[in-house]
């Protein structure tokens, strides 16, 4: 067998033993390097109150979650003061996220700071995105944080 035959049979199986070790260290890598899984699948709870109407307070397990919205007529593109107060539990952080329900207005999160001196108080302000319907469908959802897992209820409203 000629010289550069061998030399092109030992290039083919270099390339083959190179890619089989790359092939090997993505599976490998990609298991040790993906996140680990959340074993805390949280709690989810739907609220029927009106939060245009008055302050809401929902009850989960041992917590006690109590969610303000002011003004209380509720419209796009006017300033809004959040408190939301968490009891029965501390909570690490508290986040509301506004979604339209009848299409995407984007991504609305607001994360709340929680009131010094005053455990489970937590205030923030935000807005609705401004819509070209006339009115629709909001959901405001709040998410805290808690030892045991995130704890999450969310209000449904319209809003001009």
């Amino acid at each position: 067998m000629p010289q550069t035959e061998q030399s092109s049979n030992k290039k083919q199986y270099l390339i083959i033993a190179i890619l089989g070790v790359f092939i090997l260290a993505i599976w490998l890598g990609s298991s040790a390097l993906s996140l680990p899984e959340n074993k805390s699948t949280g709690v989810s709870v739907k609220s029927d109150c009106d939060l245009k109407k008055e302050s809401c307070k929902v009850e989960i397990n041992d917590l006690s979650m109590t969610v303000d919205v002011l003004p209380r007529n509720i419209n796009s593109m006017t300033p809004m003061s959040y408190t939301v107060k968490i009891e029965g539990v501390e909570s690490e952080s508290v986040m509301i996220d506004l979604q339209g329900t009848e299409m995407f207005m984007g991504l609305n999160q607001t994360q709340l700071t929680a009131v010094p001196g005053q455990p489970g108080l937590f205030k923030g302000t935000g807005e609705l995105g401004a819509c070209t319907t006339g009115e629709m469908g909001w959901r405001a959802t709040i998410v805290a944080v808690t030892e045991d897992g995130p704890v999450k209820t969310w209000f449904d409203f319209r809003a001009k």
